[in-house]
């Protein structure tokens, strides 16, 4: 006799299947389950979490903005009394001549770190009179993107802008073709710099780097992020640095094209059926931001929370944990933007997916991304691409009315730097005051409020002058920057 094998048919099986999935959360809890207070589980994007600030939410989708408030929160940036310095005419001492030899350096980081990193690499060159490489970008560890500088930057406009400052080539010639990333990576070369200390002023180039490059006609260093130092430099290295980031590394055709095409697109969106009996209301506060938008730059910093020995109280009170979706929303309400705000939304992918920030699109609907305002033939370019969509968020947030970000970070510094130098408006929120205000669970929201409008008066993209050891790549004047 044979043996029986129950076999379920197709119905039994889809019962069974759907029964394992409405069981699963049960039996593995801690799946569903936050990995910590400022981090969403593994299958968030299945969970979607709860308010944390349920009383301020509510409190913020039932109260409006006024058309005097609307005014004041749009208005640009008044004259600070600083403007782009004049071009000095070039000496012929100044012009590029002769050379001690090659520099390459190569760069890892992602977009705005490596940004630094060519400016750096600029000076570094002109400091040794060498002529620089286009430098190597390294392939980011986090986001895997493999782009090259010529896939980011132009680099035609790079050598048109640079040419009485520095020499500059795409590539070696053939006597120096060995002197590659891979030869480098198989063993001990005594071309390669290694050993360059971090934000090294510029006598320790002279001392190690410029012998290599005369005894061998090329120096490789690496690694170089932040290798030179922010102080004690010359007035004239300064202002190259400055030059290169704020005109020399403009972006690629393709990205400016499509970062265009969004802001077309935030500043003019479709008409929006409006019923006149409950628009009539809210016609002067709609005005007030018409054609305008904000650019969020939203990201989650989960690492550093996880790894960290303190609790998320702790870290919360030092100011130290990135704004959660719903929290930021609440700050921008609380400035005075309403829900006829066009918001987009600059991340590489929001950890938690779009659970993550359903209470932020409550605050604010009319909330865009590249995916939302584009198709996918349009991104077919940037696609799966970190760097070049960062360049393009890059671009958008420069056109932007206004800027602001969940968390500090190089895209932060890059464009509070940026922006400070064109005296656009950009929002820093104080994290330590919002930390002790979020931690308050009896605050109401007029209060909340007002503690939050007067706590961020003068952090709307007043010029703050770099102080010694600062990042010239954070604050632009008063090195890149002269006094009108």
């Amino acid at each position: 006799m044979k043996p029986y094998y129950y076999s379920p048919n197709h119905s039994q099986r889809a019962a069974l299947a759907a029964l394992s999935l409405l069981l699963f959360p049960t039996f593995f809890p801690s799946l569903f389950g936050p990995l910590g207070r400022a981090s969403p589980s593994i299958f968030s994007e299945w969970n979607a979490p709860k308010p944390r600030h349920l009383h301020l939410l509510e409190a913020a989708l039932s109260t409006q903005s006024s058309v005097e408030h609307q005014i004041k929160v749009w208005a640009p940036l008044g004259n600070q009394g600083w403007k782009h310095c004049p071009e000095e005419p070039k000496s012929a001492s100044s012009t590029p001549k002769g050379s001690n030899g090659y520099i390459q350096v190569f760069l890892d980081g992602g977009l705005n770190q490596q940004k630094m990193g060519i400016c750096d690499a600029v000076a570094v060159a002109k400091i040794l009179n060498a002529t620089l490489v286009l430098p190597h970008l390294e392939v980011n560890p986090v986001w895997q993107d493999s782009s090259s500088f010529e896939e980011i930057f132009d680099v035609d406009h790079f050598l048109d802008v640079l040419r009485d400052e520095v020499s500059i080539v795409k590539e070696l010639p053939s006597e120096f073709s060995w002197s590659s990333r891979e030869y480098y990576a198989t063993g001990i070369r005594p071309t390669r710099i290694k050993t360059a200390p971090v934000h090294a002023p510029a006598e320790w180039y002279l001392a190690n780097v410029l012998p290599t490059m005369q005894s061998y006609g090329i120096a490789a260093i690496s690694p170089f992020s932040h290798r030179l130092s922010f102080d004690n430099m010359p007035e004239s290295i300064q202002r190259l640095r400055c030059k290169v980031n704020f005109q020399a590394l403009a972006f690629v055709p393709h990205i400016r094209e499509l970062g265009e095409a969004l802001v077309n697109r935030l500043c003019n969106p479709p008409i929006r059926n409006q019923n006149t009996d409950s628009q009539e209301g809210t016609d002067d506060l709609d005005k007030q931001g018409a054609g305008k938008f904000v650019v969020l730059h939203l990201r989650f910093d989960k690492g550093r929370v996880l790894k960290s020995q303190f609790t998320d109280e702790e870290l919360r009170l030092q100011g130290r944990c990135p704004l959660t979706p719903e929290e930021i929303g609440l700050l921008l309400a609380a400035l005075g933007f309403n829900n006829s705000t066009r918001l987009y939304l600059a991340s590489h992918k929001v950890y938690g997916g779009e659970a993550r920030i359903s209470t932020l699109r409550r605050l604010f609907p009319l909330m865009e991304d590249k995916k939302s305002l584009t198709s996918a033939e349009e991104r077919a370019k940037v696609e799966g691409k970190a760097s070049l969509s960062a360049a393009v968020d890059y671009y958008v947030s420069m056109q932007s009315d206004i800027f602001i970000s969940a968390s500090p970070g190089n895209m932060h510094n890059a464009l509070v730097c940026h922006r400070a130098y064109m005296n656009l408006k950009t929002i820093r929120p104080s994290m330590t005051l919002l930390s002790k205000l979020f931690l308050n669970k009896s605050m109401q929201w007029s209060e909340f409020q007002q503690a939050v409008l007067d706590g961020h008066k003068n952090r709307q993209g007043q010029i703050r002058l770099r102080k010694e050891k600062q990042s010239i790549y954070t604050y632009p004047a008063p090195d890149c920057m002269c006094q009108a």
